[in-house]
This record gives structure tokens, sequence and C-alpha cells, in this order.
């Protein structure tokens, strides 16, 4: 449990062989394609070092959802904003949508190698890919409040965030418009795509191929 594993699996890669349209192509300057180019070459020299460091252990893992990171607590102020003053009993679901809401703002980008965004990069780029994301809104679902938030891995490379309130679990699909109802953690387990493998947040971790049959 405690050695290194390799999470380069939930990383979805970018296709180097996948073409921008022709009106993409058009609007990058020469010396910007150059530079685009030389970028990928020096990327290519060096994945295994990159994705060597990139790999995360089980404690790691769970040292990827930070509620109490300077930027998700950022981020949590300005959404808690609306209400003045924040209760949970009262506001938590509302505050909840409202963070899949800004996550989901995210534009989906995937990284030519097995690679970790922080939460500023991400804030600054306004981007990251889908495994990124689930880390970030479980972060922001956890800072207001969730003590049952945590992300499922699957073997499809799917994630998500799953948490629970007044009874009702709440399950976020970024490949979804919005929050989806279950009704209990087997039919939110039903709605995933691929078998989950594990489980984490900065609480837990759970191992599903540990489980017996």
């Amino acid at each position: 449990m405690g050695g290194l594993i390799d999470l380069s699996f939930m990383k979805k890669q970018a296709d180097s062989q996948k073409q921008e349209p022709p009106k993409a192509q058009a609007a990058i300057a020469p010396d910007d394609e150059a530079r685009l180019k030389l970028y990928r070459i020096i990327i290519e020299r060096y994945r295994e070092e990159i994705e060597g460091h990139e790999s995360k252990s089980v404690s790691d893992l769970k040292g990827l959802v930070q509620p109490r990171s300077e930027t998700i607590l950022s981020i949590r102020d300005s959404i808690l904003e609306t209400f003045r003053p924040y209760v949970y009993a009262e506001h938590f679901l509302q505050a909840a949508k409202m963070c899949f809401s800004y996550v989901s703002s995210f534009k989906p980008v995937s990284a030519p190698v097995s690679f970790w965004l922080s939460f500023s990069e991400m804030k600054e780029l306004m981007a990251g890919d889908e495994i990124d994301k689930s880390i970030l809104l479980c972060s922001l679902v956890r800072s207001i409040g969730s003590e049952s938030a945590k992300i499922f891995v699957t073997d499809s490379k799917a994630s998500y965030v799953v948490f629970e309130d007044k009874g009702v679990h709440y399950f976020a699909d970024h490949s979804k418009p919005g929050l989806l109802e279950a009704k209990g953690w087997q039919e939110c387990l039903a709605l995933m795509r691929g078998k989950p493998i594990y489980a984490f947040s900065d609480k837990e971790y759970e191992d599903f191929a540990e489980e017996p049959e």
C-alpha cells in the first residue's frame, strides 16, 4: 500500500497525432508554431523523468485533496460571499452546486505527459483534465463543510466526486451539466463508467481491488 504506484493511466494524455482545425492553425504565427514544436521536443526528451517525478504514493493521493490550501480558501470565500453568513445546515447544497458550476467552467485539457496541475495553475489556466478537476471539486466541497466528499477513480480512467447531504447522495460527473442525485453509494457506483478501483479524500483511501469478491 505504501509503495509508489503508477497513476499515469489516470491522466488522459493529449494525442500527439491530433491536428488542430484549419482556423486554429491559421491563427498560430510561424514563430509560435516553432515554439510549440520545440516545447513538444523538450517534453518528449524528458518524458520519463517528468512522469517519474509525477508518480504518487497512497499517502500522496490523500495529500492532493487540500481543503485548507490558500487557493481553495480564496475560491471558497468568493463562492460563500453569496450567503453572508454561510450556514452549513441551510446553504451547503446550494454552495456545493456553485462549486460544481465553477469547476465545470474550466476547459478540459490534457498534457502530453502525465502531469498534475496545482490549484493555482488550474485557476490561472481555467482548465484541467478530469482528475485535476475532481481533486479541485472535492477540495472545494470539503472546504465548505462536507465530511463525506471523496473521489472515485474507475478502470476506464474516469473520475467522480461523491458526497452526502441530508441522506441524499450527490454525484459529480464532469461530462454532465449538473449534480446527479442517487439513493445511496451503490447507485452512485452504478452510474460510473467502468469499475471503481479506488476512492480517496484528504481523510481516507479505499482500494476496491483489495475487497473480497
